[in-house]
């Protein structure tokens, strides 16, 4: 097989490399929208699944997560990409396969990077999720493509992250580099993740709590009040937006919840855009 050629000299916006419960694929359309008309760096201390990130392919950026098997995922595919997709083009969707490597806990980065990617692209509704201990434990999701990964679309995301600084950490200290006219964009989970609150509670043993929201919104004020140009999706929850100060202009759209068990009981959900700055929507 003859790889794709790679652009040298600029990134091109893709798709992003997995999929991602709670990511914004289905709203980046949307986001693009509500986008400052000038930033210098962009800064994404929640990444995920880097819809946003991917569809833009700024020219700087600096991604962060406090999920450090996804931060080294996305460190071997810039660094690795065509070791990385022929090590996942070996592997077959098998459900035995599946919980042998959940219980496995690699030392390399290759290895982990192996391990991640598998783990979501075949767990139930693609769902990150760890316990207390930090064990991921979601269990197969039955379905089973007849290829994991495709090599175009893993050079293309390589491609974009070239321009990216990757760092596992809080989002408070991610951001600490933050200058003026920067963009910073917030993608903190959810409150809930479905109608009956048995959603992804847990990308990391912590999890994402209340007093992390009001933790977030002081935070995302003071990088405000430094001419730093914010931009964050919510919950479209009373609780949740009443944490943000008139300076925060709020926007509620429509988007379809992509996770629950059953499809017939995914349903439109609103969520709030929250911006620093008058968007040019």
């Amino acid at each position: 097989m003859t790889p794709p050629k790679v652009d040298s000299d600029a990134s091109k916006p893709c798709l992003p490399p997995i999929r991602w419960a709670g990511g914004k694929r289905l709203l980046v359309k949307r986001l693009l929208l509500f986008l400052p008309e000038k930033y210098q760096a962009y800064y994404e201390p929640m990444v995920g699944g880097g819809a946003l990130f991917f569809s833009l392919a700024p020219k700087s950026a600096f991604l962060a997560d406090i999920n450090s098997d996804l931060i080294n995922f996305l460190q071997v595919l810039k660094t690795k990409p065509t070791q990385l997709y022929k090590a996942i083009h070996l592997l077959k969707p098998d459900v035995a396969k599946y919980y042998s490597l959940r219980n496995e806990r690699p030392s390399s980065t290759l290895n982990r990077a192996i391990r991640f990617f598998y783990l979501v692209r075949l767990s139930w509704n693609g769902l990150y999720r760890v316990n207390k201990q930090g064990s991921f434990n979601v269990p197969y999701g039955y379905r089973e493509p007849q290829k994991l990964w495709s090599l175009e679309p893993a050079l293309s995301a390589a491609n974009v992250l070239r321009n990216a600084n990757l760092k596992s950490g809080d989002f408070e200290l991610t951001t600490a580099t933050a200058k003026s006219n920067d963009l910073v964009y917030f993608d903190p989970p959810y409150p809930r993740g479905t109608s009956n609150g048995h959603g992804f509670a847990r990308y990391s043993p912590n999890g994402f709590t209340y007093e992390d929201h009001k933790r977030l919104a002081r935070h995302a004020a003071r990088l405000a009040d430094r001419g730093i140009h914010v931009l964050i999706t919510e919950a479209a929850r009373k609780e949740i937006l009443q944490l943000y100060s008139d300076e925060f202009c709020v926007t509620l759209v429509r988007n379809q919840s992509l996770i629950a068990a059953n499809s017939h009981f995914r349903r439109d959900a609103y969520e709030a855009i929250i911006t620093s700055y008058d968007a040019p929507h």
